[in-house]
C-alpha cells in the first residue's frame, strides 16, 4: 500500500515535470527568474520610462488622425516579484468629430502602426457584449503593449445610465514592460 501511494506520488511529480516543460516550449519562455519574467527587465529611471511611454503615446495619437485626446498621465506600478521592478501604465483616450471619424481612425491605425515598429497582434471585435474593435500591438523594439478599443456607446441599443454619460472614443491602454530602478519607490 505504502509503495502504491510512493509510485502515485511519482508519477504525480513526473506529470508536473512534464507540464512544465511543455509549458516552457509552448510559450517559449525560459527560466523563470526576475518574478516570473522571460527577460531581463532593463535598467531605467522611472522618468525616463514614464517619457518613453508618453513618447510611445504621442506617436499613436499622430498616427490616428484625429485632433483630441484627454492625456491622462503615465504611472508606475510595481513588477511583481523583481526587487526595485516597475512597469509604467498609461490610460487615455481619443476623441474624433463623429462615431465615423472614429472607426477611420482605427482603420488607419491598424494600418500605419505596423510602418512605424508595432506588431499587430489582433484586429477584431472584442470577446464582449459590447463587441467593440480591438486592436492589440506591440513595440518591436521597446516592447511596449497597447490595446486600442472603439467604444461608441452612442450607437448602443439600450446604453445604460453609465455610457450615456461617456462620449464616443478609441480607449488607449499602454503598458510597458518591466524595468528596473533601484530609487524606484512605489507611487514614482
Amino acid at each position: 500500500m505504502a509503495a502504491a501511494k510512493h509510485d502515485a506520488g511519482r508519477v504525480t511529480e513526473r506529470l508536473g515535470a512534464l507540464a512544465a516543460t511543455a509549458l516552457l516550449f509552448a510559450t517559449g519562455c525560459t527560466t523563470m527568474s526576475n518574478g516570473g519574467l522571460d527577460y531581463e527587465p532593463q535598467r531605467l529611471s522611472v522618468s525616463d520610462a514614464k517619457d518613453l511611454v508618453r513618447r510611445q503615446s504621442s506617436t499613436i495619437f499622430e498616427a490616428s488622425g484625429l485632433r483630441e485626446a484627454n492625456n491622462g498621465a503615465p504611472d508606475a506600478a510595481p513588477c511583481e516579484g523583481v526587487d526595485n521592478g516597475f512597469r509604467v501604465r498609461h490610460f487615455w483616450s481619443m476623441y474624433g468629430p463623429s462615431a465615423d471619424s472614429l472607426k477611420q481612425a482605427m482603420d488607419k491605425l491598424h494600418k500605419d502602426l505596423p510602418a512605424k515598429g508595432w506588431k499587430v497582434y489582433r484586429f477584431e471585435p472584442a470577446k464582449s457584449e459590447a463587441k467593440q474593435l480591438q486592436l492589440d500591438v506591440e513595440h518591436e523594439k521597446d516592447h511596449h503593449t497597447v490595446q486600442i478599443e472603439l467604444l461608441l456607446p452612442s450607437t448602443y441599443e439600450n446604453p445604460s445610465k453609465w455610457e450615456k454619460q461617456y462620449r464616443d472614443s478609441l480607449s488607449v491602454s499602454l503598458t510597458s514592460p518591466c524595468y528596473v530602478d533601484p530609487e524606484c519607490k512605489v507611487g514614482d
